[in-house]
């Protein structure tokens, strides 16, 4: 058997932790695990020192305000891993908290596992050489950062990603709707942010977006549209009812985005994670970001974002699947004409499809196997 302790500090780096934990206690029941875990984590079989809620802090201001409490967190999980030092720290996702951690490990000597790759390949690319210097070996969820780390001297291994690995390849949408009981000809998913800031630029711009899209579908007779919000922020509800009361009928609010994306015909989101879960559900998808001009700004003047796209789906394809519009092109006039190009050709649908479904093949590589395995190997 072997001790591991383990580190996620989001609800995403919760499933991914569970999967491997469970992944490992496959392979021997007796594996022990301890660290910072989220229910999924605790379910799976690991001891939790905090719960993830403990370092889930959104925005350059809360996260300021916090660093107190975030130091004495860290302090306090160095001390119990020095006092019983662990066969490996495997730390998912959450790059500055768990970098820092792993650094000071692999200097006592400790094996040091992170998964997910920090997106150097997108901004502060200068990072990537100091990867080498904090870890062992580097999981990552993209098939093209595996040879970038490796150019870059840092052990990594391609592992796929858990979602594509969790939703299926062929999506039934015709059940999906049932599950929810809609009646409507059209669906259409709508996803503002999952941080409140992002919510404040995209919210009341998709709701007046689908207020006229659905005039629209209506004028040309094409049938009926059923708008769902997947949220965990009640407020939502409360804004589309004072600035659309008279629509409220026309949208369904869910918790879960997995329920709500494979019933849509189309989705509308925010740049994000999100992208690549609608890719995966092979759903034509509106991606837009809006961010303070400031921000915006010093971003464009300092060239500090690399990548040609900003949805993940268009950067891992190298081409541009998913229509964006970022910053002054996020209108509501301009998300309504995507959506009626989209609507209005199935061919162009059907040939979105095909391509998101290769690269769903190429995500799909039973992550949670792969990552036991070299975790393992480490450790021997």
């Amino acid at each position: 058997m072997a001790y591991f302790v383990i580190l996620a500090g989001e609800s995403s780096g919760d499933a991914i932790g569970s999967s491997i934990i469970h992944e490992l206690k496959k392979r021997n029941p007796n594996h022990e695990f301890k660290g910072i875990a989220g229910p999924k984590m605790i379910e799976a079989g690991c001891e939790p020192w905090f719960d993830i809620k403990d370092l889930s802090v959104m925005g350059i201001a809360n996260v300021l305000k916090h660093i107190p409490r975030l130091l004495k967190i860290r302090k306090h999980v160095m001390r119990k891993i020095l006092n019983r030092p662990p066969d490996a720290f495997i730390g998912i996702d959450y790059p500055e908290f768990n970098l820092s951690i792993e650094s000071k490990l692999k200097q006592r000597g400790i094996k040091t596992v992170h998964v997910v790759s920090p997106s150097f390949w997108a901004w502060r690319e200068n990072r990537v050489k100091t990867f080498s210097s904090k870890i062992d070996l580097m999981l990552c969820l993209f098939p093209f950062e595996e040879k970038l780390l490796r150019k870059n001297g840092v052990n990594s291994k391609f592992i796929g990603h858990p979602l594509a690995d969790k939703i299926p390849l062929e999506i039934d949408k015709k059940a999906a709707k049932k599950s929810l009981e809609i009646q409507e000809d059209i669906v259409i998913t709508l996803m503002p942010g999952s941080r409140r800031n992002e919510l404040k630029y995209h919210a009341s711009i998709m709701f007046e977006a689908a207020k006229r899209l659905s005039k629209e579908l209506h004028n040309e007779d094409q049938g009926t549209v059923k708008f769902i919000i997947p949220t965990q922020f009640p407020e939502l509800q409360d804004l589309l009812i004072k600035e659309h009361k008279d629509e409220i009928e026309k949208y369904m609010f869910l918790d879960d985005a997995t329920k709500a994306i494979p019933a849509s015909d189309l989705v509308i989101t925010k740049s994000g994670t999100s992208t690549l879960e609608s890719a995966i559900f092979k759903k034509p998808t509106i991606v837009v970001y809006k961010m303070p001009n400031l921000t915006f700004y010093f971003l464009k003047v300092l060239n500090i974002v690399k990548t040609q796209y900003a949805a993940l789906p268009n950067i891992l394809l190298g081409r541009k699947i998913f229509p964006e519009l970022i910053q002054n092109e996020v209108t509501s006039e301009n998300i309504i004409n995507e959506a009626l190009e989209i609507l209005n050709h199935q061919e162009v649908t059907d040939q979105t499809i095909d391509h998101l479904k290769e690269l769903h093949l190429s995500l799909k590589q039973n992550s949670a196997l792969k990552a036991a395995e070299a975790i393992e190997d480490i450790v021997a």
